[in-house]
């Protein structure tokens, strides 16, 4: 994981001169003609350039100390595979998720928020016992994937229950309380409300999810669309950053019955 955090701070840094270049093309009235791309083929045999590490080396010291950045203390491991259909850190990343949007959405729209679905595979690993760092959510989250704000019909909403139900994973969820018996739901609730295949509901999921990823096809052309530009990770990031310590727990959220 080091090798791959080290080529997202190259990659940062690269950013960085070619927005720095291209300012000073402006500054000097010039114009850009021509860009040309080689691909170097990147591994142990690749000789060193001193002049390029010490132009870097500023910028990696700075970027190695935000991601070694600690955020709280996180009491015991958290892991995505804790039950059969929820998990205290899918639990955790879903509600933080969920209040972080509802609060902002309200404020902007007088509306609120009804419930959040986010994707099991969308955990990219657990969250270890001990000072959680930048570089963990990192882990955790490595996608630029940004909050999004979706209404759906009742049909498409009915749609998204009946695919959790077949694929019985534990997709994050928050604002809802879901029984599942025989992959067939015997209980819908959504803000504590039997849910109503005739209404219309706001959903929270990401960008990757809306666009139809993870086969999520009913997020696909909602009736209205309210994008963020927040990304998810930055969401756990700056909600970390207010907690002198991690709690998260099940509570049955999403459970079989028999």
């Amino acid at each position: 994981m080091q090798t791959k955090l080290y080529k997202i701070l190259v990659l940062i840094l690269i950013s960085s001169l070619l927005n720095k270049i291209v300012v000073s093309c402006k500054e000097k009235n010039s114009e850009l003609k021509m860009i040309r791309g080689e691909q170097l083929h990147i591994d142990e045999k690749i000789e060193s350039n001193k002049e390029v590490i010490e132009a870097f080396e500023p910028y990696k010291i700075e970027l190695e100390n935000k991601i070694n950045e600690v955020l709280c203390y996180n009491p015991r491991p958290l892991d995505r595979t804790e039950a059969d259909l929820e998990s205290s850190l899918g639990n955790f990343y879903a509600d933080l998720c969920y209040q972080n949007a509802d609060s902002t959405f309200y404020r902007k729209t007088g509306e609120h928020i009804d419930f959040a679905l986010f994707n099991y595979g969308g955990i990219r690993t657990s969250l270890p016992r001990g000072d959680l760092k930048v570089e963990n959510i990192f882990k955790l989250m490595p996608f630029e994937n940004k909050l999004v704000i979706v209404k759906l019909s009742g049909a498409k909403t009915k749609e998204l229950f009946d695919q959790l139900a077949k694929r019985s994973v534990a997709h994050p969820v928050s604002g809802v309380q879901l029984r599942l018996k025989n992959k067939q739901f015997s209980k819908i609730e959504i803000q504590g409300e039997k849910f109503d295949p005739d209404k219309t509901y706001w959903v929270l999921t990401h960008d990757y999810l809306q666009h139809g990823g993870d086969n999520m096809t009913f997020f696909k052309d909602p009736l209205e669309l309210y994008p963020t530009n927040y990304k998810v990770r930055d969401a756990i990031i700056d909600h970390l950053k207010t907690k002198d310590t991690l709690y998260a727990s099940l509570d049955n959220r999403f459970v079989k019955v028999k």
